[in-house]
């Protein structure tokens, strides 16, 4: 394996969380939901498929209500307190009934049956009309086999744009949530609602510890002023909520559309006008769905690889140092030791030579042969 692949891989290992992070980050799942919001779509069969709730100030639908109920109209029970003179005081702090800010009718506040909702695998669009300082919810019943877009535009009767607050709540976190709407409209229970307010900047690590607030579904479907929001949910499986004294719970889903100043510090104002709140919901089939144990093995995969690193490069370099065999050097030369520096030898100049003609000579005399005898009789 080349170096530039290892480099790659071990970049690729340490940026693949960062990645992970950015794809499931809400912005990115903001524009997925901005593309999937058309569709053809169905009227909703309601107490079927959804069911239409609604929280208004007028009436307290909690177990210590004390606002009573007189002809199909909502108000206040009113604390007459008599003096001597006769005269009665009423209490000028509780809210009454304002028809024309009002157009929740009397069954969508008065909530006691809750019907069991078929799984949400239809695509739906309907329009809710919410009141001045009070709250229009949908329960549905998601499926973890469809992927569900949620679209939501604000506007008031002119057709104005209107900041509203959206948020999407379990079944336990929507009775916490109607609970602290009732409790900031009930003028005897401003002491709750404060110590409530207080804790309303709770850092996310300790919200779970929060047993007198709400948060919205996994800390991050709550979108404050805001007029136009689109979201998208996908589902591990059902949402099941399991207590030691209650047993096990099934988890409906509530979309919430809040126009009342609750206790979070960056919510809306209430407009003082009546929202009309343009629903469409977009379902469409999942064709994979992981289980959960996945995530873990993953995530837990990732840190093991990224915590083998330094191992691996250590155990490389050390390797390198091992198996290549390093030249001896050594300071003082020695006459064994060849020298380091072989000059080259001087180039050699070929120059042309100079033909020289020698002189011509005599040619050779033939000599005549004399006897052998007659040489040794003249030595003799």
């Amino acid at each position: 394996m080349s170096s530039h692949v290892r480099v790659g891989s071990i970049t690729l290992t340490l940026l693949l969380p960062m990645l992970l992070l950015l794809l499931s980050s809400p912005m990115s799942m903001q524009v997925q939901a901005a593309d999937s919001c058309a569709g053809d779509t169905t009227p909703i069969r309601w107490n079927q498929t959804a069911q239409h709730l609604a929280l208004v100030p007028f009436h307290n639908g909690m177990w210590w209500g004390g606002w009573g109920e007189y002809e199909d109209e909502m108000y206040y029970e009113e604390d007459v307190r008599k003096d001597g003179s006769g005269s009665s005081e009423s209490s000028d702090s509780q809210p009454t009934d304002d028809g024309a800010l009002s157009p929740e009718e009397p069954w969508m506040y008065e909530d006691w049956m809750r019907p069991r909702l078929e799984p949400l695998e239809e695509n739906h669009y309907t329009t809710l009309l919410i009141g001045n300082d009070s709250v229009g919810a949908l329960r549905v019943n998601l499926s973890a086999n469809y992927r569900t877009t949620v679209c939501i535009t604000l506007q008031d009767t002119d057709l104005n744009a209107v900041d509203g607050d959206v948020y999407l709540l379990t079944t336990q976190e929507y009775e916490s949530y109607t609970q602290s709407y009732h409790s900031a409209h009930e003028s005897s229970d401003m002491f709750y609602s404060d110590f409530e307010e207080s804790l309303s900047n709770i850092p996310p690590e300790w919200r779970s510890f929060n047993f007198l607030g709400w948060k919205s579904y996994r800390d991050s479907h709550e979108y404050e002023q805001v007029s136009n929001v689109n979201f998208a949910l996908n589902l591990d499986g059902p949402e099941i909520y399991s207590s030691f004294f209650t047993g096990t719970d099934w988890q409906d889903f509530y979309i919430v559309i809040d126009t009342w100043d609750n206790v979070h510090d960056n919510d809306a104002e209430p407009s003082n006008s009546i929202v009309a709140a343009d629903v469409t919901i977009i379902t469409t089939e999942r064709s994979l769905i992981l289980p959960p144990f996945t995530v873990s093995i993953v995530f837990m995969a990732i840190i093991l690889g990224t915590l083998s690193i330094p191992f691996i490069l250590n155990a490389k370099y050390m390797k390198a140092g091992l198996g290549v065999k390093q030249p001896e050097h050594n300071i003082v030369p020695s006459l064994e030791t060849p020298p380091e520096y072989n000059p080259l030898p001087p180039p050699v100049l070929v120059t042309g030579k100079e033909v020289v003609e020698l002189p011509q000579t005599a040619p050779f005399e033939q000599l005549e042969p004399q006897p052998v005898s007659e040489h040794f009789e003249g030595q003799g």
